[in-house]
């Protein structure tokens, strides 16, 4: 089978490999859609090497193509999503459900023409759900995990900010889960043109004007005296990490006593003084696994099949497994107004 295998900063080759042989309780799945994620566009330009010499790529979709004998509830031809999380399953975090957080855990890497996976992994997608949309579930699934890990009730404010692809999941998916608004902040017109499409309350280019200002108009003041400040919002989401983070900016707009859940990797530091006077709560939010009994993937599906995400205007741009480098290029560059790249082997 042809696989893509990263060699360093800007170097993937299509190679041929063995197409993998199913043990006990697997699936070989046919890959039909593969999107590229912000730690794939990561590693593509800092050249980590843990992953020199591998496949990589772990938003994926497919088609089944062998069954092992004795796996019940599948069959050749089913169309499924794909959960790429696999824990030890010995630990502790995995016999509690929070398999993301083994100290073991692996992603199952998906740039390729074919891959096994254990069957719990494997979810059957609705006919109405297209490989490309479900090739998003993985980042849906990041979303309903930090909604639920930040205790959102109906009724509650929310800011997310950030409008690339876990910003603009993560405020449909607040939206789907009750919250009174979800304003949404972005750096380009055409994320910010998307995200209002998409639902949000306010959409605001950070870059053109003042967050503070505008959330100020938005949720008004409290306070007297001539001590009137910004109330805020009850939830910020930074989805954005990087150098330049935009977690600064999210405390900054939550109200005293509201949460600010971080989904991003964000690299400055910040003052501890700028959350604890207001008894602001600083939540990070990695993957997803389990939400009480049920896992939080399979919920991202029931919101995608159901219509309340739409992930089909996430999906900008598609691309041939050959052309992967120009895939990566494509989605390094937000001057293509690229949202989601796929690459489909």
């Amino acid at each position: 089978m042809k696989a893509a295998i990263f060699y360093g900063a800007g170097d993937i080759r299509i190679e041929e490999r063995p197409v993998p042989r199913i043990g006990p309780g697997e699936l070989l799945v046919k890959i039909m859609a593969a999107g590229i994620c912000g730690s794939d566009l990561h590693a593509y330009r800092h050249s980590p090497k843990l992953l020199e010499g591998r496949m990589f790529g772990h938003e994926y979709s497919g088609e089944v193509v062998e069954v092992a004998k004795g796996v019940e509830g599948f069959s050749v031809g089913d169309r499924v999503g794909l959960e790429p999380l696999v824990g030890c399953g010995r630990c502790g975090y995995c016999a509690s459900g929070s398999y993301h957080l083994c100290p073991s855990l692996w992603h199952v890497p998906g740039f390729a023409e074919y891959q096994k996976f254990p069957k719990s992994k494997a979810y059957k997608l609705p006919d109405h759900v297209s490989f490309e949309e479900a090739s998003t579930l993985d980042c849906i699934a990041v979303a309903v995990h930090a909604a639920k890990l930040s205790g959102l009730r109906g009724g509650e404010t929310a800011v997310v900010l950030g409008a690339g692809t876990i910003g603009l999941l993560t405020m449909q998916v607040l939206k789907a889960f009750g919250a009174k608004a979800v304003y949404e902040t972005g750096t380009h017109d055409f994320q910010v043109e998307l995200a209002r499409e998409l639902g949000a309350d306010a959409a605001i280019n950070a870059k053109k004007e003042d967050l503070v200002e505008r959330i100020k108009i938005l949720t008004g003041v409290e306070g007297a005296g001539g001590r009137e400040t910004l109330r805020g919002v009850d939830h910020a989401f930074e989805t954005v990490g990087g150098a330049k983070s935009a977690l600064e900016e999210a405390l900054r707009i939550v109200r005293r006593g509201g949460t600010v859940t971080v989904i991003g990797d964000p690299k400055n530091p910040v003052m501890l003084s700028s959350f604890v006077m207001r008894e602001v709560k600083v939540l990070g939010s990695s993957s997803y696994a389990y939400y009480g009994k049920e896992p939080e993937f399979k919920v991202a599906l029931d919101l995608l099949s159901s219509g309340k995400v739409n992930a089909r205007r996430i999906v900008t741009h598609a691309f041939p497994l050959e052309r992967i480098k120009e895939a990566f290029d494509v989605a390094s560059d937000k001057g293509t107004g690229c949202v989601k790249v796929v690459v489909k082997p």
